[in-house]
Protein backbone atom coordinates (compact mmCIF):
# COMPACT_ATOMS: atom_id res chain seq x y z
CA UNK A 1 0.00 0.00 0.00
CA UNK A 2 1.32 3.52 -0.58
CA UNK A 3 3.00 5.49 2.40
CA UNK A 4 0.68 8.18 1.67
CA UNK A 5 -2.64 6.34 1.66
CA UNK A 6 -1.15 4.24 5.04
CA UNK A 7 -0.81 7.48 6.76
CA UNK A 8 -4.23 8.97 6.06
CA UNK A 9 -5.70 5.16 7.05
CA UNK A 10 -4.05 5.80 10.19
CA UNK A 11 -5.19 9.13 10.69
CA UNK A 12 -8.92 7.84 10.64
CA UNK A 13 -7.96 5.41 13.37
CA UNK A 14 -6.16 7.80 15.06
CA UNK A 15 -9.59 9.84 15.34
CA UNK A 16 -11.41 7.20 15.89
CA UNK A 17 -9.27 6.03 18.88
CA UNK A 18 -9.46 9.52 20.46
CA UNK A 19 -13.64 9.29 19.72
CA UNK A 20 -13.64 11.82 17.31
CA UNK A 21 -16.22 9.93 15.20
CA UNK A 22 -16.88 12.66 12.23
CA UNK A 23 -13.44 13.27 11.68
CA UNK A 24 -12.54 9.52 11.24
CA UNK A 25 -15.29 9.22 8.87
CA UNK A 26 -14.24 12.06 6.83
CA UNK A 27 -10.27 10.40 6.92
CA UNK A 28 -12.06 7.72 5.70
CA UNK A 29 -13.82 8.74 2.78
CA UNK A 30 -10.56 10.56 2.50
CA UNK A 31 -8.86 7.48 2.13
CA UNK A 32 -11.50 5.79 -0.09
CA UNK A 33 -10.76 8.93 -2.94
CA UNK A 34 -7.28 8.49 -2.39
CA UNK A 35 -7.13 4.64 -3.53
CA UNK A 36 -8.78 5.39 -6.49
CA UNK A 37 -6.08 8.02 -7.17
CA UNK A 38 -3.81 5.80 -6.37
CA UNK A 39 -5.05 3.50 -9.37
CA UNK A 40 -5.27 6.15 -11.81
CA UNK A 41 -8.57 7.17 -11.61
CA UNK A 42 -8.38 11.04 -11.16
CA UNK A 43 -11.50 12.02 -12.98
CA UNK A 44 -14.71 12.34 -11.87
CA UNK A 45 -16.67 12.32 -8.50
CA UNK A 46 -15.88 9.84 -5.75
CA UNK A 47 -19.07 7.79 -7.37
CA UNK A 48 -17.61 7.49 -10.51
CA UNK A 49 -14.05 6.65 -9.22
CA UNK A 50 -15.31 4.04 -6.71
CA UNK A 51 -17.66 2.52 -9.76
CA UNK A 52 -14.19 3.05 -12.13
CA UNK A 53 -12.65 0.55 -9.51
CA UNK A 54 -14.98 -1.86 -10.14
CA UNK A 55 -15.49 -1.14 -13.91
CA UNK A 56 -11.36 -2.05 -13.93
CA UNK A 57 -11.93 -5.09 -11.67
CA UNK A 58 -9.95 -3.74 -9.06
CA UNK A 59 -12.42 -4.55 -6.57
CA UNK A 60 -15.51 -7.28 -5.84
CA UNK A 61 -18.73 -5.62 -6.02
CA UNK A 62 -19.15 -6.00 -2.24
CA UNK A 63 -16.25 -4.07 -1.92
CA UNK A 64 -17.69 -1.07 -4.35
CA UNK A 65 -20.73 -0.98 -2.33
CA UNK A 66 -18.31 -1.06 0.89
CA UNK A 67 -16.87 2.20 -0.57
CA UNK A 68 -19.91 3.58 -1.47
CA UNK A 69 -21.03 3.49 2.29
CA UNK A 70 -17.78 5.18 3.51
CA UNK A 71 -18.82 8.25 0.62
CA UNK A 72 -22.43 8.48 1.81
CA UNK A 73 -21.42 8.94 5.55
CA UNK A 74 -18.44 10.80 4.70
CA UNK A 75 -20.58 12.93 2.35
CA UNK A 76 -22.69 13.33 5.05
CA UNK A 77 -20.04 14.47 7.74
CA UNK A 78 -18.11 16.40 5.31
CA UNK A 79 -21.40 19.17 4.41
CA UNK A 80 -22.12 19.83 7.86
CA UNK A 81 -25.18 16.96 8.47
CA UNK A 82 -24.41 15.56 10.84
CA UNK A 83 -23.55 18.58 13.56
CA UNK A 84 -27.73 17.59 14.66
CA UNK A 85 -27.56 14.42 14.92
CA UNK A 86 -23.57 13.31 15.23
CA UNK A 87 -22.57 9.83 13.93
CA UNK A 88 -21.91 7.80 17.17
CA UNK A 89 -19.11 5.28 17.80
CA UNK A 90 -20.48 2.36 16.58
CA UNK A 91 -21.35 3.58 12.98
CA UNK A 92 -17.97 5.22 13.03
CA UNK A 93 -16.10 2.10 13.66
CA UNK A 94 -18.42 0.38 10.94
CA UNK A 95 -17.08 2.97 8.34
CA UNK A 96 -13.43 2.47 9.32
CA UNK A 97 -14.36 -1.90 9.17
CA UNK A 98 -15.56 -0.25 5.55
CA UNK A 99 -12.46 1.71 4.54
CA UNK A 100 -10.10 -1.68 5.60
CA UNK A 101 -12.12 -4.00 2.95
CA UNK A 102 -11.52 -1.12 0.52
CA UNK A 103 -7.45 -1.42 1.13
CA UNK A 104 -7.35 -4.91 1.62
CA UNK A 105 -9.36 -5.27 -1.64
CA UNK A 106 -7.13 -2.89 -3.51
CA UNK A 107 -3.52 -3.17 -1.96
CA UNK A 108 -3.32 -5.99 0.60
CA UNK A 109 -4.93 -8.80 -0.91
CA UNK A 110 -3.39 -8.88 -4.05
CA UNK A 111 0.17 -8.12 -2.81
CA UNK A 112 -0.43 -11.17 -0.50
CA UNK A 113 -1.47 -13.62 -3.61
CA UNK A 114 1.39 -11.86 -5.77
CA UNK A 115 3.69 -12.88 -3.16
CA UNK A 116 2.70 -16.32 -2.71
CA UNK A 117 2.67 -16.58 -6.30
CA UNK A 118 6.12 -15.76 -6.48
CA UNK A 119 7.52 -17.96 -3.58
CA UNK A 120 5.42 -20.82 -5.30
CA UNK A 121 6.64 -19.97 -8.62
CA UNK A 122 10.77 -20.04 -7.04
CA UNK A 123 10.15 -23.70 -5.26
CA UNK A 124 9.25 -24.75 -8.55
CA UNK A 125 11.94 -23.33 -10.44
CA UNK A 126 14.32 -24.39 -8.20
CA UNK A 127 12.96 -28.06 -8.20
CA UNK A 128 13.43 -28.06 -11.85
CA UNK A 129 17.28 -26.56 -11.61
CA UNK A 130 18.40 -29.13 -8.72
CA UNK A 131 18.45 -26.57 -6.40
CA UNK A 132 17.20 -26.37 -2.39
CA UNK A 133 15.24 -24.06 -0.98
CA UNK A 134 14.77 -24.27 2.34
CA UNK A 135 12.04 -23.07 4.27
CA UNK A 136 12.48 -22.41 8.32
CA UNK A 137 9.98 -24.61 10.21
CA UNK A 138 9.03 -24.08 13.84
CA UNK A 139 11.82 -26.61 14.76
CA UNK A 140 14.65 -25.19 13.17
CA UNK A 141 13.65 -21.50 14.52
CA UNK A 142 12.93 -22.37 17.52
CA UNK A 143 15.93 -20.98 20.14
CA UNK A 144 16.97 -23.60 23.53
Amino acid sequence: MPSKIAKVATEAHGSMSVSHHQAAVLMARTTVEAVAKAQGITQGSLVVKIDELYNRHLVYEHVRDAAHEVRFVGNDAAHGDLVDKPINEDEAQAILDLMDMVLDGVFIAPAKTAAQKAARQAKKAAAATGTATSTPTAASTATP
